[in-house]
């Protein structure tokens, strides 16, 4: 085409300075939402929290109404007990569609009373849902624990095992070994007998389990002491029973208030109190079937909660 001129082409784009004030926008965006997005996370599994622990109370009534009584912290080895030392999450989970592991646990104690020996039970190292608070990662795989293993045995053997751990905690009282709560040696507690009200009554509570793994277990346990204490229950004011040469000894004779622990300390000392990897306090389900979340200023009212029939008036207004 005559008398057209072409110059050369000019290419728009952004320049340094636009390129550095879009980097500079997106990455405030990113702060900005970081957080919010890690509240909704920490507030989504504090819910999934609570809703399996309504699930494992209201498991619980139904053990209850089958039975009669509440089920114990663990089957204590005697004469008739077809599974020693069995532990009461195992004891419901018919009533909370795990009837395929309450079989499993019946073959294998069939095959070994001892859980352990000659073969592991197969149920030592499967996680189950309903005792999973989705807080501690830890508690969704089984872990590799080495312990000295004495239970029905003429020397402790040193073994390692793959080992299922437990979120939740029954409510022994305030002194396990006084067997005051709900859920205790020996069991025999029925709803009936909670004449301190249902809703003023701690079922079960958080407690993560300890980094020495060595208590919180899921299938099997049988607590120092011989009550289930600090493997499938505790005591809001139990005293520390370890002995001279345990390292927990170094924790103090304790009772432990219920409160924000110190974390990574040798020993952990974390072990002795309900108490949660959410912010601010834990989920504890009552014997009514509510769950309700109970801050660390709860401190003072927790031994209240904690028993059956104390007749101590109780109130988290």
């Amino acid at each position: 085409m005559e008398g057209v001129t072409v110059g050369p082409l000019r290419r728009n784009g952004y320049g340094l300075f636009e390129l550095l004030v879009a980097v500079s926008i997106c990455g405030l965006l990113v702060a900005l939402l970081l957080p919010a997005a890690q509240k909704v996370r920490t507030a989504a599994a504090r819910l999934s929290c609570q809703s399996s622990m309504r699930q494992v109370v209201i498991a619980t009534h139904n053990y209850e109404a089958t039975t009669g009584t509440l089920p114990p912290a663990f089957q204590k080895r005697a004469v008739g007990v077809s599974e020693p030392h069995l532990q009461w999450p195992l004891l419901i989970a018919p009533y909370l569609e795990l009837e395929a592991n309450r079989r499993q646990a019946q073959e294998d104690f069939g095959r070994s009373e001892d859980p352990f020996l000659p073969s592991p039970h197969r149920g030592l190292h499967q996680p189950l849902k309903p005792f999973i608070c989705p807080a501690d990662t830890r508690v969704a795989v089984p872990w590799e624990v080495t312990f000295r293993y004495s239970l029905a045995r003429p020397r402790p053997v040193q073994m390692t095992q793959r080992i299922a751990l437990n979120s939740y905690l029954g409510n022994a009282g305030k002194l396990s070994k006084q067997r005051d709560g709900v859920i205790v040696a020996e069991g025999g507690v029925t709803w009936v007998g909670i004449t301190d009200g249902t809703s003023n009554t701690l079922a079960f509570g958080e407690r993560p389990p300890p980094t020495s793994l060595l208590h919180g277990w899921l299938y099997v346990g049988w607590g120092v002491g011989g009550f289930g204490t600090l493997d499938s229950v505790i005591g809001v004011a139990d005293l520390n029973p370890f002995k001279r040469g345990a390292p927990e000894v170094r924790c103090g004779p304790g009772p432990f208030p219920y409160r924000q622990p110190e974390l990574n300390t040798q020993p952990d000392c974390a072990l002795f109190q309900f108490w949660s990897l959410h912010t601010g306090g834990a989920n504890f389900a009552f014997a009514d079937g509510s769950v309700r979340f109970l801050t660390y200023s709860a401190n003072e009212v927790l031994p209240a909660l904690a028993t059956r029939a104390g007749g101590e008036v109780a109130s988290l207004d």
